[in-house]
């Protein structure tokens, strides 16, 4: 990725292109990246061609908007720098509980999953995962998890099914032992998936909404 393209969308993200269309001018952006009105232009065309922003020409106005996969270009980025900067040897993330999609209780319940767990993380859990929605610059912790090593849990097949890997770290929620879950695969997620010995829920008398503090260990 080009660095003059990555400033680009920095300034987009400044402006508030994270949520919604936002109208901006070249000019304007021109002023605030110090370059012309030019080549503010090309670089926008550049973003639009690579689907790294989106452009809405129905107002007077031309208005921009970043996607998604600039959005992860730019928490990866941030994630590096916190390496950088802000690397210890625990990382607490923030997450609001979240109902999920009530998925976790049936890969949980995997047996070829939840011997390794016993064997690599020191405990049987719960057949179920507490779901926490990750939101703002608490993304780019998710970055970090996704890219440190963790333990590594093997994918496996099961009948006709397959079943993929993940790397998890042990970590502690309200004093809690527990350890969060890192899927390997492709697509973007702003969830974080915690498991424990327990059934958090019920044992925190945690609620859908409620911001918590997850203390995990590098």
């Amino acid at each position: 990725m080009k660095p003059n393209l990555v400033e680009t969308m920095k300034e987009l993200a400044l402006l508030g292109a994270i949520h919604e269309h936002i109208p901006v001018s070249t000019s304007k952006l021109g002023r605030l990246m110090g370059v012309s009105q030019q080549s503010a232009s090309v670089r926008i065309l550049q973003l639009l061609e690579a689907g790294l922003i989106t452009r809405n020409l129905a107002a007077r106005r031309q208005q921009l908007r970043l996607t998604e996969k600039a959005m992860e270009i730019l928490h990866s980025m941030y994630a590096s720098y916190q390496k950088i900067f802000e690397m210890e040897a625990t990382l607490t993330v923030k997450g609001v509980v979240d109902h999920g999609l009530g998925e976790g209780f049936y890969y949980m319940s995997q047996e070829d999953y939840r011997k390794q767990f016993r064997s690599k993380l020191g405990f049987d859990p719960y057949p179920g995962t507490l779901n926490l929605k990750i939101k703002g610059r608490e993304m780019g912790k998710l970055e970090v998890l996704r890219t440190a090593d963790g333990v590594q849990i093997e994918g496996f097949i099961n009948g006709n099914r397959t079943f993929g890997g993940a790397h998890c770290f042990l970590a502690s929620l309200s004093d809690v032992d527990c350890a969060v879950i890192i899927p390997v695969r492709s697509h973007y997620s702003d969830v974080l998936e915690v498991i424990s010995r327990h059934h958090l829920r019920r044992k925190l008398g945690l609620k859908d909404g409620e911001l918590v503090e997850v203390d995990i260990t590098l």
